[in-house]
């Protein structure tokens, strides 16, 4: 197995899937990702914003 490279659907940059995150993705039975690192870190973080914003109170 070699790293492969993947175009991000958000920002449509090159990013490198390395045999490691192959391996994991391949024992955990998880598709390749869709997108880069810095995507997934702006998706996540704005689905716990979201998720926070239901328990905050309303002034």
């Amino acid at each position: 197995m070699m790293d492969k490279k993947i175009i991000c659907k958000n920002c449509k940059n090159e990013f490198v899937w390395s045999v490691q995150e192959q391996e994991l993705y391949n024992h955990r039975e998880l598709p390749p990702p869709d997108y880069c690192p810095i995507c997934r870190g702006i998706i996540e973080a704005r689905s716990k914003d979201s998720a926070r914003s239901k328990y905050e109170r309303r002034t």
